[in-house]
């Protein structure tokens, strides 16, 4: 009979010392003496000198014993989820992950990968639970109860914070300085951190947090950047300039009241307005730690939203018409009194959608709406005499683009989305080019961009590969274009305005992270401009209902306040 390898005489031994109903002491370690004397000294005979070549194929059967020589020390389930979690991060194909993975001994592709779920979804409780085997040794954070109660308080502080920019490192450094404080000594500059980075991450699924895509993030971030701020700033600063020509209220609390404009050809400014009330239903699961919870979405859940327009204006807060006006409107434009899949208030372009799933003002609302202003605004008798202009945030309902260049294919019948170009040439002219063939063998066909940039005076475009054409295209005056709404204005003659991104209507939203210098400064203003709120409210002829006014109270407040 042949003698048995030494490799084979080892794993006996431990799977005697697995099944065995006797408790090994740690001292005795994983083998006999004699086996670890035999390795040593195979180990000190080797050759100093000696190439180690790292292009020799390694045999399944090598990997299979070292994988149940680990199984000695550490559960399966772990060593089948590290197996699997590796495989396919190189990119190993999931048969063949599952082949490799049953020849060694591990758990088969489907078990890992559910494992592995489990362990990457924070469920870190079922992950190690029924723990077979491994030594059970005092963990660091029994010898350090304190530190741990610390360690979760600061997370749960970061974690609940709006801006994401907890990390797991930010955990590490916290006990780190924690211990050392600790245990009283002075930590020197090249030592390691006392618990590694990948401990806190497993630290952190441990006690219930997760890591996962940050869908809701609060609209405040990157309000302070400097290209915002200078935008913010000439965007304020271009009404602030010509106050006198606009209606403003005064400052005086005991006795406030509209100032009327100094110059001539007077501005009345209406801002559009949306609001979205939520009925308290939301989506079935959602994941937090402690307390916390993230952003309300307004893409989840049942909502209902209010869309209108406040006019700074004695007429206001919001913009209607009495029933002379509104029945002169009907007379030239018949479609004011047609259905929609839109509410309006009496009188007014103030809509709201039904309570629905998913319920959002898209492009085609919003000009639907705007449209409907456009057409009743020139039969308000007070307005007249007046230059209106039209305040919209930069939803990208509002900015969306009548066209762009990747909307057209290259050949004759093909993708097109617009049946005309309608553009300014450099001097200032309106062009307008049709996208569709008018007469001909192809009438009724797209041109393609081929033909449409011959007609723009592009001189041999099918000598162009499509992506180059495209770029070329794209800095035509054809295609620079402006928005639908900002088209739709330009029909209707009036001026429309766009308020630059992280604008003030979300500034409550940045309160919570504030400091308390800043909330205070904040609270001072808000005093000072809440008179003419209220006061707004108590002078108004509005047709809309107590509660509608009431509703927009607290929006009301917001786009008043100054920068």
């Amino acid at each position: 009979m042949p003698r048995k390898t030494k490799v084979v005489s080892h794993l006996n031994t431990l799977n005697e010392k697995r099944y065995s109903t006797t408790t090994v002491d740690e001292s005795d370690g994983c083998g006999s003496s004699e086996e670890f004397e035999e390795m040593e000294s195979d180990s000190n005979n080797m050759a100093d000198d000696e190439v180690v070549d790292f292009q020799a194929k390694i045999s399944i059967e090598n990997i299979a014993d070292v994988f149940e020589l680990c199984q000695a020390t550490c559960p399966v389930r772990y060593l089948s989820v590290l197996m699997y979690m590796s495989l396919r991060h190189l990119g190993i194909k999931w048969t063949d992950s599952d082949n490799i993975l049953r020849q060694i001994g591990a758990f088969k592709s489907e078990t890992s990968h559910k494992w592995s779920k489990a362990f990457l979804s924070g469920d870190f409780d079922e992950f190690v639970s029924e723990n077979r085997g491994g030594k059970h040794s005092p963990d660091f954070w029994n010898y350090f109860p304190e530190i741990e109660i610390s360690a979760k308080q600061f997370t749960l502080e970061r974690c609940s914070q709006k801006v994401a920019s907890f990390t797991s490192m930010d955990l590490a450094l916290f006990i780190d300085t924690a211990y050392y404080e600790t245990i009283g000594i002075t930590k020197d500059t090249d030592s390691e951190l006392i618990r590694s980075v990948s401990s806190c991450r497993n630290d952190l699924r441990r006690w219930g947090a997760t890591f996962k895509e940050n869908g809701a993030r609060p609209y405040f971030e990157g309000r302070e950047r400097q290209d915002v701020v200078e935008s913010r700033k000439a965007f304020i600063d271009s009404f602030l300039s010509r106050k006198d020509s606009l209606y403003t209220v005064s400052d005086d609390p005991q006795l406030p009241g509209w100032q009327v404009p100094t110059k001539q050809n007077p501005s009345i400014i209406l801002f559009h307005d949306e609001s979205t009330f939520k009925s308290e239903e939301v989506a079935p699961k959602r994941w937090f730690f402690g307390d916390s919870a993230p952003f309300y979405s307004k893409s989840k859940g049942r909502s209902n939203m209010i869309s209108d327009f406040v006019v700074a204006h004695p007429s206001g807060p919001f913009f209607s018409l009495n029933p002379a006006e509104c029945a002169r409107a009907l007379q030239k434009y018949h479609q004011l009194g047609a259905p929609t899949d839109l509410e309006y208030v009496l009188n007014t372009a103030s809509a709201s959608l039904n309570v629905g799933y998913d319920n959002y003002l898209d492009n085609a609302a919003v000009l639907g709406q705007c449209e409907r202003l456009f057409q009743m605004i020139e039969f308000k008798e007070c307005f007249k005499g007046h230059t209106i202009e039209y305040v919209f945030d930069q939803a990208r309902t509002h900015t969306a683009k009548s066209h762009s260049v990747n909307d057209f294919s290259r050949s004759v019948g093909t993708k097109c989305t617009v049946d005309k170009i309608q553009y300014l040439d450099p001097n200032g002219k309106a062009r307008s080019i049709d996208c569709f063939f008018q007469s001909g063998p192809n009438k009724g066909l797209n041109k393609g961009l081929d033909v449409i940039a011959k007609e723009l005076g592009i001189a041999q475009p099918e000598k162009f590969k499509l992506p180059a054409l495209r770029d070329h295209l794209s800095t035509h005056p054809a295609f620079q274009n402006v928005s639908r709404l900002e088209l739709l204005a330009q029909k209707y003659h009036v001026r429309i305005h766009f308020c630059p991104k992280f604008h003030l209507n979300f500034v409550r939203n940045k309160l919570h992270g504030d400091s308390e210098e800043e909330q205070e400064e904040y609270n001072d203003e808000e005093e000072k401009y809440q008179f003419k709120i209220e006061w707004i409210f108590q002078k108004s002829d509005s047709k809309h209902s107590t509660t509608q006014a009431r509703i927009k109270h607290t929006k009301l407040k917001c786009e008043l306040k100054p920068s």
